[in-house]
């Protein structure tokens, strides 16, 4: 089973996370939308969600909030990804129920970082 959901609908965004997560230990899945992103949340149990706030179709916001409102998926942890760093984003993605924030372009100790604290380390994981 993947520890993480990533959802993201730009495909070099998809791979540059894919690889990261992959050199890191974590398993995966994508979806290249929210809508698609509840569709696999519904099927699988993941540990955490990798979400893109703004995408066609469902965009992040919604998501999170359509989460947060089904008993089985209101406690995964969500860890908003988005390039607006306007002031007050990180606050709006916490309005809509997600744990935490990383505006692009983002490093990968800031990815890696916001993972373990809300799930631990790949080694962590699997004891």
């Amino acid at each position: 089973m993947p520890d993480i959901l990533i959802v993201e609908d730009n495909p070099v965004n998809q791979k540059l996370i894919a690889f990261l997560l992959a050199r890191s230990q974590y398993t995966y899945d994508i979806a290249e939308n929210g809508a698609v992103a509840l569709d696999r949340l519904g099927k699988a149990d993941y540990r955490l969600v990798l979400m893109d706030m703004m995408m066609p179709i469902m965009n992040g916001y919604d998501a999170t909030k359509a989460m947060r409102a089904d008993p089985r998926l209101k406690d995964i942890p969500v860890i908003a990804l988005t390039a607006n760093a306007m002031k007050g984003e990180d606050e709006k993605c916490r309005q809509v129920g997600c744990n935490d924030y990383v505006a692009k372009p983002y490093s990968k100790d800031q990815i890696l970082a916001a993972i373990g604290r809300l799930i631990g380390t790949p080694a962590a994981i699997s004891a």
